[in-house]
């Protein structure tokens, strides 16, 4: 049927209709086609990520500007797409004050194109499309002549096209990313419509471009982190605490995840993991039988009290679970992260629990994935997730873990004599005061005051990191870290 045809017989279904009629037909049409508009999924345009690491050139150019305003960036293929945004806003000038997207198929309004989302747009709810830290840039182009499409503020609407000029061999040492050439200073931020002597007031010489400064900014400490594989949340934190004052320890902890962690043996795991073992070998096939009260037996006290390392320093009988605050957080723990299981007036194996009772490494691994699922936000710690308390333990274990990294004790002012820790060659350590101060910074509160150095203790964390111990703790350590707890805090910040 052609469009005469068509016409003809509308003509026809029409004549005789009132203006009423009419216009409640047309709104029925408008509807349907709306509903046909939104209820199109959009195309799955990825493909399998390279197996092989490799470097696209790409030219990436400011749509409609005249003259043109582009960068010519070599770029890492394995590199995540919120790392791609990062790169751009060095790329361009610009300082992430505004929302984004990414998209193939078609630009960031092109319902035909498939689309990859802020990490703002995700918080909010949007589903129409990928969280852009879960897609790889090898993921979206292939080849020379691949396009992807980047929208920086969706109200000044600039629109990037970056187009893969070619494919170049690499490994996964390469650079994340190396600007190479480029024209013209990029429109500022909320430029859009300004001419002449109001833009030059906010731009500057126009023409000006100078290749050396973007890779100055790409040669960052937040850029290396994400070489490193270290989260975007725990970069965004060193981001704006590295910036106060007394930030040395920031610093420290962020050089400390740019290099390659040593390998802990697996005779140090299995040693820093006895207390863990120990409990899982206890339970064995029957459990461990608990008091009426819910506790662990006197005798199992006694014995357990010899092994967890943090009741080394604990005064008292150790005959008591009740009165061994050390031993029973433990405990809590071994639950909590899901070896052990209440049942009856019994401490059973949990499937987790029998794998790690059988192979310590799976101990290991699980706890380092239980606490990046903390770190990353997928799992919440101090209440469900979103909710308050969950974002503070998000944070809360950040901190304790980049401090246990640049070197840290697990000392307080309450708890220790002196202020600070102190590192073999005398220089002051970071401690759980130092936390404090740092979740205080970013505007956390523990009921109407600061966060406090003792609040610290109540983090399932600091038992973990405590008792990754290779026997009973000695008074005189004063809070140390073994080389195995600052391992687990690497490898848990770490993701390369």
């Amino acid at each position: 049927m052609d469009d005469q045809e068509v016409q003809r017989r509308f003509a026809e279904i029409a004549e005789g209709m009132s203006f009423a009629d009419l216009q409640g037909a047309m709104e029925q049409i408008a509807r349907a086609r709306m509903a046909e508009y939104l209820d199109h999924p959009r195309p799955e345009l990825r493909h399998p990520p390279r197996s092989d690491t490799v470097v696209f050139r790409v030219r990436a150019d400011v749509v409609g500007e005249k003259p043109p305003v582009w960068r010519r960036l070599d770029l890492r293929s394995s590199m995540t797409l919120d790392a791609l945004h990062d790169v751009l806003q060095a790329a361009f000038g610009w300082t992430d004050s505004h929302l984004h997207r990414f998209s193939v198929g078609g630009d960031g309004w092109d319902h035909e194109a498939q689309l990859f989302l802020c990490p703002y747009d995700v918080d909010e709810g949007e589903d129409d499309g990928v969280p852009e830290g879960e897609v790889r840039l090898d993921e979206v182009v292939a080849g020379a002549g691949d396009t992807l499409h980047y929208l920086y503020d969706y109200g000044d609407d600039w629109q990037i096209i970056l187009r893969v000029e070619e494919v170049r061999t690499g490994d996964r040492h390469v650079p994340l990313a190396v600007c190479v050439d480029g024209r013209r200073a990029a429109p500022p931020e909320d430029s859009r419509g300004l001419e002449g002597a109001a833009l030059f007031e906010v731009q500057g010489d126009p023409a000006r471009f100078d290749p050396d400064e973007v890779n100055e900014q790409l040669s960052d400490l937040r850029f290396g982190l994400r070489e490193a594989g270290v989260p975007a949340f725990v970069i965004s934190l060193i981001d704006r605490l590295r910036y106060l004052p007394g930030s040395e320890h920031v610093e420290a902890a962020a050089r400390a995840l740019l290099d390659e962690p040593p390998a802990l043996d697996t005779a140090e795991r299995d040693a820093a993991l006895r207390a863990w073992t120990w409990f899982l070998e206890r339970a064995g096939e029957e459990g461990i039988p608990l008091t009426s009260a819910g506790y662990l037996t006197p005798a199992d006290v006694v014995e357990a009290s010899a092994i967890v390392p943090s009741m080394g320093p604990w005064i008292g009988a150790r005959n008591r679970e009740v009165q061994s605050g050390p031993l029973l957080h433990f405990r809590e723990a071994l639950i909590h992260h899901g070896f052990l299981r209440k049942y009856k007036g019994r401490l059973l194996l949990t499937r987790a629990g029998r794998a790690g009772r059988d192979d310590p490494a799976r101990i290991w691994d699980d706890l380092i994935a239980h606490w990046r699922g903390v770190v990353d936000g997928t799992h919440a710690v101090g209440g469900r997730s979103g909710s308050m308390n969950a974002e503070y333990s998000q944070a809360a274990a950040v901190g304790l873990l980049l401090m246990v990294v640049a070197g840290g004790r697990f000392t307080t002012r309450v708890l220790d004599a002196a202020p600070q820790g102190e590192h073999a060659e005398g220089e002051p350590s970071p401690t759980l005061d130092t936390v404090a101060t740092w979740l205080t910074a970013l505007g956390w509160r523990r009921g109407d005051g600061e966060v406090r150095g003792h609040d610290l203790y109540e983090e399932t964390l600091r038992v973990v990191l405590e008792n990754l111990w290779d026997g009973p703790r000695d008074r005189a350590d004063r809070g140390d870290m073994s080389a195995a707890a600052r391992l687990f805090a690497r490898e848990v910040l770490r993701r390369a």
